[in-house]
């Protein structure tokens, strides 16, 4: 039995480090907002959610879409001062629900959403809409996108090296790919910059599954040891 033991033992520390480490741990969170633009969508003109509660939206919502010849693009940034350059670094975000003007661009749109970094100030500025770009992180498909999913892009150079630069803040913007007018929304909640890839669809092992499988094991060692 003490053999036994001896020999499980290290495969119920790792149960145990797994058990710990499932889900991405937050490096910082940001705040988050969106600015839509007038009827000239290069040059945002106004709030659709902030910390002032425009429109009775709630603080923390990105809607990204267009409607009624305005393009509206999502928001967040994050603090830099006091962090350090990190060994990996991913921008994750939730999927919220659908635009938020009940009755009016309260629909989904299927295309394409480009995310974009920017030098941020750690301010909501409407001029953030069309903050030059430092670079494209990525882009994904609204097709198939349901509430509640998860999404992470690798940040990790982009980070690093805003924090050698000294940037104060670094902001990301979502904004749709082709301008499409009465498109629709997507709104996304739950802003964070996270040391690994929290993406819904591909999910780390449960610990329960991690625990039953070791489980099997001692019952597969307890039928060896009678025979």
């Amino acid at each position: 039995m003490k053999k036994l033991l001896s020999v499980l033992t290290p495969f119920f520390l790792l149960v145990l480090s797994l058990s710990g480490s499932v889900g991405a741990a937050t490096i910082t969170n940001g705040f988050t907002y969106a600015v839509a633009s007038g009827s000239n969508q290069s040059i945002g003109s106004h709030f659709h959610s902030s910390t002032n509660g425009d429109y009775g939206n709630p603080a923390g919502l990105a809607e990204v879409g267009n409607y009624n010849n305005e393009e509206v693009r999502g928001l967040s940034e994050y603090n830099l001062l006091g962090l350090s350059s990190a060994l990996n670094a991913y921008f994750t975000f939730d999927v919220y629900g659908t635009g938020l003007f009940f009755g009016t661009n309260d629909f989904s749109f299927d295309g394409k959403i480009d995310i974009l970094a920017y030098q941020g100030n750690n301010t909501e500025d409407v001029s953030d809409y069309q903050a030059a770009p430092a670079g494209l992180i990525g882009s994904f498909s609204t097709v198939g996108i349901a509430v509640g999913d998860i999404f992470s892009f690798d940040i990790t150079t982009i980070f690093n090296t805003a924090i050698t630069a000294g940037w104060s803040s670094l902001g990301i913007r979502l904004q749709t790919e082709d301008t499409v007018d009465g498109a629709g929304a997507w709104v996304f909640d739950d802003f964070r910059l996270t040391n690994s890839d929290d993406t819904s669809n591909n999910p780390v092992p449960e610990p329960a599954t991690m625990v039953l499988f070791g489980l099997g094991l001692l019952g597969l060692a307890g039928i060896n040891r009678k025979k």
